[in-house]
């Protein structure tokens, strides 16, 4: 099950409760207080979040929990005085859900939602109930959650109990309750069923995500203690996989944001009266039978090979249903095409997937609510997919809106707009976990930023400068609002045009086109704040060239200037919430000198390799590979010998991220990272120094064999 609903609403009306009993609070102090309350539900240390404010007894439970979680999990130094400041917000928490009447009437049915879906998973296996009414009976119970969701809970129940991996997933809190009272209801050697599937379903989420699933290997790591089981849920479990993907998607396309979809409503759009006539959107390919039943895009294509015969690859078929099924969300946007150059309608999904075997060819379907109908031309070709997320080409998106818009005064989605979207929470002390820095240090390199507004961080290659570019601007605004900040890389054909504002080549001519920094730029100038322009390779770029007009702009004392732009009739102003954070590597040979322009409207702040730092030393603790901290007390002898080096220096030494990793480090990972990393470097470093290059390798080569 998933509570996100839920704790988004609790969390915006404790952030008004808060206003109105702290009153002499600024915003950013609120924002601290009530990401910390929920920082015990962010880090899933907790097996239920609500259940901890029960009591006087649950909360000191909690409290225990938090410590223990700093101390092993996080390993930090200073885990007492961090478990008092959490657990002070979380009592204050506790007074507000208790002047709500106690958690249980204020939360409702969703306390104990997993004990009503686990009695109905286990009454479909019994063979008490009937699938269909059992889903019935969950949906109304707990109508939080669809059709789609419940039914996977049921066929979650049956692969524990079969002992077979599932690939759908529900939360810790669900998965352990389900494994421990299948122990009680059916005995142990069901109970060690139910593990080994959640163990094969963790290994499976790992090759797909990258991630380790933390928060249930801890549940079920008590469970096999407390049982005397002998199945491990330690890291071992992933040595050999390599993940497909990099958990570390924050400034990617984000899984919560709002995507906008173009859909054809059956061939030629032929279904759209009907679709909106019944409030839907649907797809076809019903011979493929219910799309959430396929873990992967390849069993997918596996089926559409023996249903439709092997005739092609299938690609765009696969995307379309899986995207259909697993990517589309409620609140995502929809626009209705036929062809490729018209328009008929755009719409707000309301609905989780649904499979309706009886509507025929067209079972898919999700709820949409409708918003516009009509005919509008494109004079750009579009997709001709079914579906296509086309959220990337934004201004393909902006065309689309402003079409269908035409001179409207209120916006069809007004009211999805305002509703506040609840992001992740990140403070200060989860940049201290996540990024290799002391806290002095940090300190320095905020107030820097806040102060001079515009802040490069330099050093040499794998020092985690975009990691900890994008984790300082999340700290500062105190959560993972990925809307407020923008990612860019300079190179040497990087313009004026593509930043601010230029004509662009269309079919007929010319169209002036907005930049990105431009837009980002409006973007903030409607917002109090802070916003974060985060340039990859600054110093790559012409910048004179590519800020224009604006380059005397971006510093400090001139925000809220405007000017007139170049190819606009238009005032221009970069606005004081935007702060701008530039990257560069000191060890790139072909760059040039920075002009004093450059120099005099930055701050730069030097990022070292951190292997001596508290965080590295934890992380090498975690890992725990003799063979390991061989190669990083190889590596800084290495920097040592760099950095003495008159033709290379401090610039030049190796970062510590080349050995930061989601993967399982086992020999085969760091040969691979000596072999086609290290040393490729060094022969770029040393080109003219073949002894050094051939000595050092075969050092490193020596310690990883």
């Amino acid at each position: 099950m998933d509570i996100g609903v839920t704790i988004s609403k609790v969390r915006k009306e404790y952030r008004e409760y808060l206003r109105e009993t702290h009153p002499d609070w600024a915003d950013t102090t609120i924002s601290t207080h009530v990401s910390d309350a929920f920082y015990l539900y962010q880090n899933t240390i907790a097996l239920s979040f609500w259940k901890c404010f029960e009591s006087d007894a649950s909360m000191e439970k909690a409290k225990g929990e938090i410590f223990d979680y700093l101390k092993q999990e996080v390993m930090s130094d200073r885990a007492d005085e961090r478990t008092a400041q959490y657990y002070r917000d979380l009592k204050r928490l506790k007074e507000f859900i208790d002047s709500k009447g106690g958690v249980k009437t204020y939360i409702g049915y969703e306390y104990d939602c997993e004990v009503i879906v686990y009695k109905y998973a286990k009454m479909v296996y019994d063979g008490t109930m009937e699938m269909d009414a059992a889903v019935k009976a969950m949906c109304q119970e707990v109508p939080c959650f669809g059709e789609t969701s419940h039914k996977l809970t049921i066929m979650l129940f049956t692969s524990m109990m079969k002992g077979i991996k599932y690939t759908r997933r529900s939360n810790t809190e669900t998965t352990v309750y389900f494994i421990v009272h299948i122990g009680k209801d059916y005995g142990q050697e069901q109970m060690v069923n139910a593990l080994k599937a959640t163990q094969e379903n963790i290994k499976y989420y790992y090759e797909q995500t990258g991630n380790k699933s933390n928060s249930i290997r801890r549940g079920c790591k008590k469970i096999v203690e407390e049982n005397n089981i002998d199945i491990s849920f330690d890291d071992e479990i992933f040595d050999g996989i390599i993940p497909k993907e990099n958990t570390d998607t924050a400034l990617s396309s984000d899984a919560t944001a709002t995507h906008y979809w173009l859909y054809a409503a059956g061939d030629g759009s032929a279904n759209w009266e009907n679709d909106y006539a019944e409030g839907i959107m649907a797809i076809g390919w019903s011979d493929l039978g219910d799309l959430m039943e396929y873990s992967s895009k390849e069993e997918m294509r596996a089926k559409m090979k023996e249903v439709y015969g092997d005739t092609g690859s299938y690609k765009n078929q696969v995307l379309a249903t899986w995207q259909f099924a697993n990517e589309l969300k409620p609140g995502d946007v929809v626009f209705v095409k036929k062809g490729r150059k018209q328009i008929l309608g755009r719409g707000l999904v309301e609905g989780e997937y649904v499979f309706d075997p009886e509507r025929g060819q067209y079972a898919n379907t999700r709820k949409v609510r409708w918003t516009d109908k009509g005919e509008w031309e494109l004079s750009d070709q579009g997709a001709i997919k079914t579906l296509t997320d086309i959220t990337s080409y934004t201004d393909y998106v902006k065309k689309l809106q402003n079409i269908i818009d035409g001179d409207k005064h209120e916006d069809s989605f007004d009211d999805a707009a305002d509703e506040e979207i609840t992001f992740e929470p990140y403070t200060a002390d989860d940049f201290l976990t996540d990024v290799y820095m002391d806290e002095d240090r940090y300190k320095v390199l905020k107030s820097l930023l806040l102060t001079k507004k515009n802040v490069i961080l330099q050093g040499a290659p794998g020092v985690g400068k975009t990691f900890a570019a994008k984790r300082l601007a999340f700290s500062i605004m105190g959560e993972k609002d990925t809307n407020r900040v923008k990612m860019v890389q300079f190179h040497q054909s990087y313009s004026y045009e593509d930043f601010i504002m230029g004509f662009r080549p269309t079919e007929t001519g010319f169209e002036l086109r907005k930049g990105v920094f431009y837009e980002f730029c409006r973007q903030a100038a409607e917002d109090d704040r802070p916003y974060f322009f985060i340039i990859d390779e600054i110093n790559r770029g012409n910048l004179s060239k590519i800020f224009g007009e604006l380059f005397m702009l971006i510093e400090s004392d001139k925000r809220g200037v405007e000017l007139q732009l170049l190819y606009a009739d238009e005032q221009f102003s970069i606005p004081s919430n935007v702060y701008i954070i530039g990257m560069m590597n000191t060890a790139d040979r072909s760059l040039a000198m920075l002009d004093y322009a450059l120099r005099r409207r930055f701050a730069f702040f030097e990022l070292a390799p951190a292997f001596s730092s508290a965080g590295f030393r934890a992380y090498r603790t975690k890992v725990n590979n003799p063979k390991f901290d061989r190669l990083i007390a190889t590596v800084e002898q290495l920097n040592d010998v760099i950095a003495n080096d008159d033709s290379l220096g401090e610039g030049f030494c190796i970062g510590h991220s080349y050995f930061c990793t989601n993967a399982t480090i086992n020999d085969e990972w760091m040969r691979s990272v000596v072999e086609y990393e290290l040393i490729p470097l060094l022969k770029e470093y040393w080109f003219d120094e073949a002894v050094k290059v051939k000595d050092w390798s075969r050092t490193l080569r020596e310690v990883v064999k």
